[in-house]
């Protein structure tokens, strides 16, 4: 770090990094990449939904959801298919393969949890917890968080 660079960001950014590196590793080895086991879960959960749909659930842009559906496609986790009702919209739905995978990733991604949290106690955890949700509503608000209701907590 150089002097002045916000220790924060950095530090938030290299954590990010690590954990997307890691979870890409442990899912590679059954064929799915790092952010893909989100689209996998929407539709464990309810398997049909149209690409906007599963965008919407997991709180990413229609393009990005897309692009993973079709490099889904491909790797043999997700079919396309017309919908029956509404020939210009598609539904994604699991293959044999991808459902195979309904134990397998969430294991991945809780044990991964369980390492980058093994070092703290488990109210440290849930302090954590609270912190990242309480800076998620702090971004929600805008700049310097100029628009913070006042009953937020400092």
């Amino acid at each position: 770090m150089y002097a002045g660079e916000d220790v924060f960001l950095s530090r938030i950014a290299l954590v990010s990094r690590r954990l997307k590196s890691e979870a890409q590793r442990r899912l590679a080895q059954h064929g799915v990449h790092s952010g893909q086991q989100f689209v996998l879960g929407r539709l464990w959960e309810r398997d049909g939904l149209t690409p906007g749909e599963i965008a919407t659930a997991i709180n990413v842009e229609a393009p990005t959801v897309t692009r993973a559906i079709q490099r889904m496609v491909a790797s043999g986790l997700l079919r396309v298919a017309g919908d029956q009702r509404d020939g210009r919209r598609v539904r994604v739905w699991l293959t044999p393969r991808g459902d195979q995978l309904r134990n397998v990733v969430p294991a991945i991604t809780r044990g991964l949890e369980e390492d980058a949290l093994a070092l703290l106690s488990e109210q440290e955890r849930k302090t954590l917890d609270s912190l990242l949700e309480r800076i998620g509503k702090a971004l929600d608000y805008g700049d310097n968080g100029e628009n913070l209701p006042d009953d937020e907590p400092d």
